[in-house]
């Protein structure tokens, strides 16, 4: 996961890979009087490539509808 420093003041959000490297930056800014903080970064599906984009959608599409599946089963059970 890559992680997302933000200091506000400075107008500056860099992207680091993981959580140390950004908290050394981090701590540096804020050493320098600054206040900073880093976050997770999401995905910018923006850069995505589209086929990619089409294959998250459905894959997020079977998701929804195996928890509902479920969850209809579950009612049935009950019922």
């Amino acid at each position: 996961m890559k992680f997302l420093l933000i200091a506000a003041a400075l107008n500056l959000q860099v992207v680091y890979t993981d959580l140390n490297t950004c908290n050394q930056a981090s701590e540096a800014i804020q050493k320098a009087g600054h206040e900073a903080i880093c976050i997770p970064k999401g995905e910018d599906y923006r850069f995505i490539e589209k086929a990619s984009q089409v294959d998250i959608m459905f894959d997020k599409f079977m998701t929804l509808v195996k928890e509902l599946n479920k969850l209809e089963s579950e009612t049935q059970t009950e019922n």
